[in-house]
């Protein structure tokens, strides 16, 4: 009998913390921008100082080669259009490269 309501207690705490990684996760959203003024690494390094504290960032990924950056942010704390205006305050103007809004990891 203690070896079901073990397995049982087990089983249900897996379940429990299965549901909330999964809540979690669907408040993650991805948005790429074509960032206007990335010249080098000076550029990349500010960005990625910068952004990841205003709030709701979780992940930013710059890539020089093409001028795009990929953030990854709780939809529930911020939007596309304050991420916006967090890269035209650093002095790097944005725009929608594409988007996968909601995307789930």
């Amino acid at each position: 009998m203690k070896k079901i309501l073990i397995i049982a207690l087990s089983l249900l705490t897996l379940t429990i913390a299965t549901n909330a990684q999964e809540k979690k996760n669907s408040k993650i959203s991805e948005i790429k921008l074509a960032v206007s003024n990335m010249h080098g690494d000076h550029c990349k390094q500010r960005i990625e100082k910068n952004i990841p504290f205003e709030k709701g960032i979780k992940d930013v990924e710059v890539n020089l080669k093409d001028n795009t950056v990929t953030v990854r942010y709780d939809n529930t704390k911020t939007d596309v259009e304050k991420i916006r205006e967090a890269f035209k305050k650093l002095g790097y103007p944005s725009e929608i490269s594409s988007s996968s809004e909601n995307k789930k990891e």
